[in-house]
């Protein structure tokens, strides 16, 4: 009876463990929609689609190969806090240590193998600052609030995949509608 027990407890186990491999993951989903040839990497003419990316694609394309593969897309919809790159280097050797990152606000602690889109365990300028774009700093609130009531829904979100990726963040109160005042607050 205790084995069987045991059995059922772990194949339950492995069955959510699967359930929550399916569940498809919103960042994913806003870089595909923006992939429109689906080749893994954004091209500056597919990021036409998103004005602040195309605006910002020097900055967020880190390794300068002329396109924004996923690790890149990543570092920059984390938009970390607004500290200087020489702020953050503490040090001053031209690159932030996880040691670094560690002593900073929680969203570079917490995003530091996102940002770090080299993997080389260190945060270069180049990658800090791709980190640092803000997608929605130049969006127009009532542009996304198609429907004039005030409030951006999920479906209104839609329009823009890196808000619709961020929602649930950017709903601050989370009463699944994002106000003007909480738009206001992620655009900063």
């Amino acid at each position: 009876m205790k084995r069987c027990v045991l059995v059922i407890a772990g194949l339950s186990f492995l069955a959510g463990c699967q359930t929550l491999r399916d569940i498809e993951n919103p960042l994913a989903t806003a870089y595909s929609d923006l992939d429109d040839d689906g080749d893994g990497v954004i091209s500056r003419q597919e990021a036409q689609a998103s004005p602040t990316l195309a605006r910002n694609f020097n900055r967020v394309d880190t390794n300068g190969s002329g396109g924004i593969d996923g690790n890149e897309y990543d570092a920059a919809t984390m938009h970390i806090a607004d500290l200087s790159f020489q702020e953050v280097d503490v040090n001053g050797d031209g690159v932030i240590s996880e040691r670094e990152a560690a002593a900073m606000p929680v969203s570079l602690k917490e995003a530091f193998d996102t940002v770090d889109t080299d993997g080389d365990k260190n945060v270069s300028p180049k990658e800090y600052e791709a980190a640092s774009v803000n997608l929605f700093r130049d969006v127009n609130f009532a542009s996304l609030d198609t429907d004039g009531d005030g409030v951006i829904g999920a479906a209104e979100a839609e329009k823009m995949p890196a808000l619709s990726e961020a929602f649930d963040r950017v709903d601050s109160d989370a009463d699944e509608l994002i106000s003007e005042k909480e738009f206001g607050a992620a655009q900063r």
